[in-house]
């Protein structure tokens, strides 16, 4: 096989490849944003979207999740966009989640739903529990933040 095509179908841990300096595009963005010192890694769905926003990061930064996003703001780790959620899945919750969750804030809508339920914010049903409603009146501040965003 080419060097080209060892790249795809190597064995190797990520940490062999990062010594020999050989990462796809998203483990290279994965590594900037922890090197930034993000508390949380942005959401990166494929190859091909990392490669997209390589190219559009070239025009403008903004395209980035702000890292104010993905900043613990609790004990849980939970981020700005898990507020978001916990609001959309109380107030909207339809079964298709809109793309501003990944482009937008970082975060794996499905993913992150899963694990916002082991942590008891939200039950099997769907629905807040009492700590999620907690979280979300502690921090209205992320919901008007959002809704002026998304008008």
């Amino acid at each position: 096989m080419g060097k080209f095509l060892d790249f795809f179908f190597s064995k190797r841990s990520r940490e062999d490849r990062e010594r020999d300096g050989v990462l796809s595009l998203r483990e290279k963005l994965e590594k900037d944003y922890r090197e930034d010192g993000y508390n949380k890694i942005p959401y990166i769905s494929s190859e091909g979207d990392a490669h997209n926003l390589l190219k559009q990061i070239k025009l403008s930064n903004t395209l980035l999740p702000h890292k104010s996003y993905m900043t613990f703001i609790n004990d849980d780790e939970l981020v700005f966009g898990h507020v978001v959620m916990l609001w959309w899945v109380k107030n909207v919750n339809r079964k298709r989640a809109p793309k501003f969750f990944s482009q937008e804030y970082g975060l794996n809508f499905k993913e992150e739903l899963k694990w916002l339920k082991t942590l008891g914010f939200v039950d099997e049903e769907n629905v807040l529990t009492k700590k999620g409603e907690d979280m979300l009146n502690s921090h209205t501040d992320i919901i008007e933040h959002h809704k002026e965003k998304f008008k």
